[in-house]
């Protein structure tokens, strides 16, 4: 489902490189290289072994390449590879939040969907994981246009359930029935999610998610609730944020800041999740390109804001 709907996406690295002269043949006989290569290594290989075994076949852009973001064929002949599911990246170190990736031959089969069964499949996915979503939220999740998007919604039978604040929900018959009985948990329940989960990240709607009296707190400038992503991880509550947090990878800590003082139980929480950090991961990053560095202006505003 994924290659069928993300396929578009790969062809266009090459129509960069058709501008420059670059013939498709050239690059389906790199892909076949690619393979004989893949196939013949005993490990996954990193783009820097694959150009050493591959030599001329690689061939170099130049400055005209470097300047529009393809210095090599490399990188355009393997993306058409995973689009037709040949091949797949996986982590060179067993780390998906670094950008250390080698590959491997995959042999997906080719899917049977068409485009239209694709993408209503994906926003069946997508109401299930949010359990509810507005056109314009499925729109920027899954990059369709506007009338495939009101098509595959249409086609998942969703219903359309008003909300309180004027929006319009699409929801699945069997979520419309369990928000009817739902009764919110009388006990705290505290969780430290990452600021990419999916409760925060699938349908960009954190303002949604504070209490309304956090809703013009701020944090180095900005306010928390007019940011459609937030800029630290969140700490929830029975689905309410109630601070933010950062991991501190100098200090071994979790620098954070609750809206309304700790709890016995939140203290609790973020002492697990801090050990669990330091034993096990050693740092908590926000995406692959996140350092110690980069995030310690906003370490220091969460400690000075709690």
């Amino acid at each position: 489902m994924g290659l069928q709907i993300g396929r578009d996406a790969a062809v266009a690295p090459f129509r960069v490189l058709a501008r420059m002269g670059v013939e498709r043949g050239e690059i389906t006989l790199l892909e076949e290289e690619i393979v004989h290569a893949l196939a013949e290594a005993a490990i996954p290989l990193d783009p820097k072994q694959l150009k050493d075994l591959l030599g001329d076949s690689v061939r170099n852009l130049g400055e005209e390449g470097k300047k529009k973001g393809a210095a090599t064929t490399l990188p355009t002949a393997l993306g058409l590879l995973q689009a037709d599911g040949r091949i797949r990246r996986v982590p060179a170190n067993g780390r998906l939040d670094q950008q250390r990736y080698a590959y491997t031959l995959w042999g997906l089969p080719p899917t049977v969907m068409d485009d239209d069964a694709a993408r209503s499949l994906l926003l069946q996915r997508y109401l299930g994981w949010t359990g509810g979503a507005t056109v314009k939220q499925s729109q920027w999740f899954t990059g369709f246009t506007l009338a495939h998007t009101k098509a595959a919604l249409a086609a998942t039978g969703a219903v359309e359930v008003p909300t309180a604040n004027g929006e319009v929900l699409w929801m699945t018959p069997d979520d419309v029935g369990r928000l009817a009985a739902f009764e919110a948990p009388a006990e705290e329940q505290i969780q430290l999610l990452a600021g990419t989960d999916s409760l925060v990240l699938l349908r960009r709607n954190s303002g949604d998610l504070f209490a309304e009296q956090d809703k013009g707190k701020q944090v180095l400038g900005s306010t928390l609730a007019l940011q459609a992503d937030l800029p630290d991880h969140p700490i929830f509550d029975r689905g309410r944020i109630i601070g933010l947090w950062q991991y501190d990878p100098g200090k071994s800590r979790i620098a954070y800041w609750l809206f309304d003082g700790a709890t016995p139980a939140v203290s609790r929480r973020i002492a697990e999740v801090e050990a669990w950090i330091r034993d096990e991961l050693g740092d908590f990053r926000s995406f692959s390109l996140d350092s110690p560095a980069s995030r310690q202006d906003r370490i220091d505003a969460l400690d000075a804001a709690g």
